[in-house]
């Protein structure tokens, strides 16, 4: 089995969108294709999160998430993103509530901690900037290198796929 996590920046322009989902298709297909057991996974937050799951559900491609507190749903704009949110979540094979009522950086942090925990390899959809807050996504490529986990990073700025520690793809 192959897991692939998500993190990533939610703000994306039109250029990063269109290079996170293509690059999120390419990233999956070709786990698929060493691998006949990948799950994706992902908090599903607005940017690159939803992108890398829907991709995975393009793909038939099951996916987890995780819900960082009750009212999770809440921290979607109205009307579309909280559409897609709703779709996402039910066509998730599983949903993980964490056990935060409400929104906190703990309870962010705890979420993209579980990400970096329940994947193999993490992509990260970042524009390369220090860590700005914890549960942030620079934050939680430390983490995930820190127990282990290989990165591949998502560069939305010069908009390329690097292995973290290797070579551009």
């Amino acid at each position: 089995m192959r897991r692939l996590g998500i993190v990533g920046h939610r703000h994306l322009d039109a250029a990063a969108t269109a290079f996170v989902f293509a690059s999120s298709l390419v990233l999956i297909r070709e786990a698929c294709a060493r691998c006949a057991d990948v799950i994706a996974v992902s908090a599903l937050s607005e940017g690159a999160d939803t992108l890398f799951a829907e991709a995975a559900l393009e793909l038939g491609v099951p996916f987890e998430t995780v819900r960082p507190f009750d009212r999770y749903a809440d921290d979607f704009a109205a009307g579309r993103s909280r559409r897609r949110y709703g779709v996402l979540v039910d066509s998730a094979r599983r949903e993980t509530r964490l056990p935060f009522a409400s929104c906190s950086t703990d309870a962010y942090e705890s979420a993209m901690r579980w990400v970096a925990e329940s994947s193999d390899v993490l992509v990260a959809a970042w524009d390369g900037s220090p860590p700005g807050s914890r549960g942030g996504t620079a934050d939680t490529i430390r983490y995930a290198e820190s127990i282990g986990r290989s990165v591949i990073h998502l560069d939305v700025v010069a908009q390329q796929v690097v292995q973290r520690g290797g070579a551009t793809r």
